[in-house]
């Protein structure tokens, strides 16, 4: 019996061949979006579930309530890592990782013996215990004991291969920015890492031997701190005995000041295998995803597959008539209801078998733009025998899902009606496929104007006034292997005609440079009292003008004033922490640096000369900070502001400078408009997604328009015909066969709109600063949708339209 349901369904398949390729191939392209998106969702939910023991492994996080204030931080103090081991039974290690101080992050890397340097990322200083946590799968090497001594440094594979060629890395040393007085001893390498964890780096330096990284300091906060629980530890318990043992070691002065001050603090455990989808809310190192996005392109998925699916319901239940007689000459010669059900939920299944079958060809040719498209890398697990199972049930669930209504609908008929001829072509389910494709254009139509939402934001940001040049500044990096030679530098780089502006700072309004936070107050006020935390840079004297950042209040630092180099300009924000309403000529402390041998803070006390207007230094996402400009020795890049818009010149230029200074550095260079532009790039990547996506459920939704629009046509000619005979022109025969799609694109408007601006509003929410949702975002949006559904249809209506009337009027 089931191979003659198999025949028959494959028959019927055969002769509505066409029908039967509109559903195969929108069933395809529905399938090969779906997995595509599933296999992205999967390898976000898979972040540091490799380590071993993942789920022991946590990151120690801060919430911290300043003033009313509430912010998260993974940035920790200098102690906490030894005071967790030693005061809780409960925890097996701790160790930390710092990814920025100590010259980490980037770092110039040549092998002894080698003239020529080459820039590296990727750097950060670890505990020892940092690699026992996370039991990095060892290539060669001791890891537990790799950073006992100072000086060890860990590699990955790669940079290993990369480095060292086809020579021995292990107990090789390696000579990081030119000092040659203390190389670095390779003691161990690892694997490299998987694209699905939240740590990034090529090279772990050993902490041992730095002294900051010792001193008892809970007041400097610089590290990551993790920590891998026992086995029967309750981390939620854990968290709870937590304040006692940090009010404890950070004194019980200082916790009951930072209350009068307005400041609570706690500490939480976050697990490891959620720090990369549930960090959007936590300041720290590294760019993390989000899993408002994960379920969102959850959604999208599912809703392409029902767009698809609708298409097949939709066609199966348009052409019943076609089979009526089929189903009534069953039914009479004995058929069950059942047996007819089974027999086109088996012609259903088939269909999205021959669909599942084509997605995933297109899925293995399309993976590759799909991880350019998401910066992922998803690969296809073909030896995972659960993947094919995965396949099956699909194929399967959704064979049932777009079978089911058909087959109940079809085999409904009764069979004296349909002998006799009383069945309508179809009629009884035009209410239903009116609801079917108002619930894909509207489906079609959230996804445009989530679209163009996401788009005007990021042009927002692009466009935006952030107080800043951003445009025509050529950033050239490593200045600081200029040593001494670094004003020399800049003097020959003024002279050159096409550069304006030249300074040099470590401190830039763009990710990738250092972020120093600062403990500041007003020297005549009690710091306890009246501290506040803002960003404390050092800049030169030509970081205002080389940046254009506007002085709205007193003057920017001068060579005329000898006196500057105890100045202070602060940000329009910073004055009002610091509670100065007249602020020029005022007194401001700010700590500086940690007493290497007591680790006590120790601050500095600058005069106010200047206010500069708030510029974004940090991403739009959050509201501008506190932030003071000091005069300091800070080489690590340099700032050449172009006077014309020949950027090439300009590069080869300041070039042939570079080289005449340091022959053996190489010249890296680039824009500070393409570094602003990187600090969104997960929002455009997902932009970018949802945009492909997009198209996606419109072509799907359009295939089956235009199918069931060429069976509504069909269905219809004879009416035409008479039509044409009394007087109907093609214009008007075109207007009767699409106005009944248009009214329904056009109530699928009116349903996405709300559910648009909802969601969308929303989204908008995690950016501090943000665009408007105006009304002409849904009117686009329709009057795409409608476009696009009365080009679809209008072809077939069109067609029609012109069809001789005498001809079709003689057939029947």
């Amino acid at each position: 019996m089931f191979k003659h349901y198999i025949k028959i369904a494959l028959r019927n398949l055969r002769s509505q061949s066409f029908y039967s390729s509109i559903n195969v191939i929108g069933l395809a392209v529905g399938l090969a979006g779906c997995i595509m998106i599933l296999l992205y969702i999967g390898h976000e939910f898979r972040y540091d579930q490799y380590h071993t023991d993942s789920d022991r492994i946590y990151r120690v996080i801060i919430e911290e309530n300043v003033r009313g204030v509430t912010e998260k931080n993974a940035v920790t103090t200098t102690p906490l890592a030894e005071t967790l081991e030693r005061e809780f039974p409960e925890i097996e290690l701790a160790g930390r990782i710092a990814p920025e101080i100590y010259a980490a992050g980037t770092n110039l890397v040549r092998i002894e013996g080698e003239d020529l340097n080459r820039y590296e990322e990727g750097f950060i200083y670890a505990d020892p215990s940092f690699a026992e946590i996370f039991q990095f799968p060892t290539v060669r090497g001791d890891l537990p004991s790799a950073l006992s001594e100072p000086n060890s440094i860990i590699l990955t594979a790669s940079k290993a291969d990369q480095l060292f060629k086809n020579r021995e890395a292990l107990g090789q040393p390696l000579i990081l920015n030119n000092d040659i007085e203390t190389p670095y001893t390779v003691t161990a390498v690892i694997e490299d890492l998987p694209s699905n964890t939240h740590l990034r780096f090529d090279y772990l330096i050993s902490m041992e031997g730095l002294g900051e990284s010792k001193i008892p300091n809970w007041g400097f906060g610089n590290y990551v701190t993790y920590v891998k629980l026992k086995k029967e530890a309750k981390p939620r318990a854990l968290e709870t005995k937590l304040p006692a043992i940090i009010a404890k070691y950070k004194g019980l002065d200082a916790t009951e000041a930072d209350r009068q001050a307005g400041i609570t603090s706690r500490h939480m455990l976050q697990p490891i295998e959620g720090v990369h989808l549930y960090s959007s809310d936590i300041q720290g190192y590294w760019t993390h995803g989000d899993i408002q996005y994960v379920w969102l392109f959850g959604a999208i998925a599912g809703f392409i597959l029902i767009i698809a699916s609708i298409n097949f319901m939709n066609l199966s239940t348009a052409r019943s008539a076609n089979r009526s007689k089929e189903i009534g000459l069953r039914k009479v010669f004995g058929s069950f209801r059942k047996q007819l059900i089974t027999q086109f939920l088996i012609e259903s299944i088939l269909v999205s078998c021959f669909a599942l079958v084509i997605a995933l060809v297109l899925v293995w040719q399309l993976t590759p733009f799909f991880n350019e498209l998401t910066g992922q890398v998803i690969e296809i697990p073909w030896q995972n025998p659960e993947l094919y199972l995965f396949l099956a049930g699909t194929a399967l669930l959704v064979g049932l899902l777009a079978g089911a209504y058909p087959s109940v609908f079809l085999s409904s008929f009764r069979p004296i009606f349909v002998l006799k001829g009383k069945l309508s072509m179809g009629s009884k389910s035009a209410s239903i496929r009116s609801i079917l494709v108002v619930f894909q254009f509207a489906t079609s139509i959230l996804l445009i104007i989530c679209s163009i939402v996401v788009w005007r934001q990021m042009d927002y940001i692009q466009n935006k006034k952030l107080g800043f040049e951003k445009n025509q500044i050529l950033i050239i990096e490593d200045s600081y292997t200029l040593g001494g030679q670094t004003e020399a530098f800049k003097e020959e780089l003024k002279a050159l005609p096409i550069i304006e502006d030249v300074s040099m700072s470590d401190f830039l309004p763009v990710d990738g440079y250092r972020g120093n936070w600062s403990g500041a107050w007003p020297t005549a006020k009690d710091p306890d009292l009246f501290g506040v935390n803002i960003a404390k840079w050092y800049v030169d004297y030509d970081y205002i003008n080389t940046l254009g950042i506007e002085v709205i209040e007193g003057r920017s630092f001068s060579t005329a004033f000898s006196t500057d180099e105890n100045a202070i300009l602060l940000n329009r924000k910073a004055a009002e922490l610091l509670e100065f309403e007249d602020p020029i000529g005022k007194q401001v402390s700010s700590f500086t640096y940690l007493d290497p041998e007591t680790g006590e803070l120790l601050y500095d006390t600058y005069t106010v000369i200047g206010i500069v207007d708030d510029f974004h230094y940090e991403s739009l996402k959050r509201e501008v900070g506190g932030l003071s400009l000091v005069l300091g020795n800070s080489t690590g890049s340099t700032l050449a502001k172009i006077s014309t818009g020949n950027m090439e010149q300009a590069i080869k230029s300041t070039s042939e400078v570079w080289s005449s200074f340091v022959p053996n550095q190489p010249f890296r260079y680039s824009f500070m408009d393409d570094r602003f532009a990187q600090m969104y790039t997960f929002e455009q990547r997902a932009g970018n997604v949802f945009t492909v996506f997009t198209i996606l459920a419109i072509f799907i939704a359009c295939l089956g328009l235009f199918a069931l629009a060429a069976y509504m046509a069909e269905q219809r000619l004879q009416e035409v015909s008479i039509r044409k005979v009394l007087g109907a022109s093609v214009k008007d025969v075109t207007i009767l066969l699409t106005k009944s799609f248009v009214k329904l694109i056009l109530f699928s408007v009116f349903v996405a709109a709300p559910l648009g601006w909802t969601l969308m509003n929303d989204w908008l929410q995690s950016f501090v600063y943000r665009t408007t949702i105006t009304w002409d975002v849904f009117v686009i949006a329709g009057w795409m949708a409608l476009a696009i559904a009365i080009l679809t249809i209008s072809y077939q209506a069109i067609k029609v339209a012109f069809v001789n009337p005498a001809a079709t009027l003689r057939s029947e």
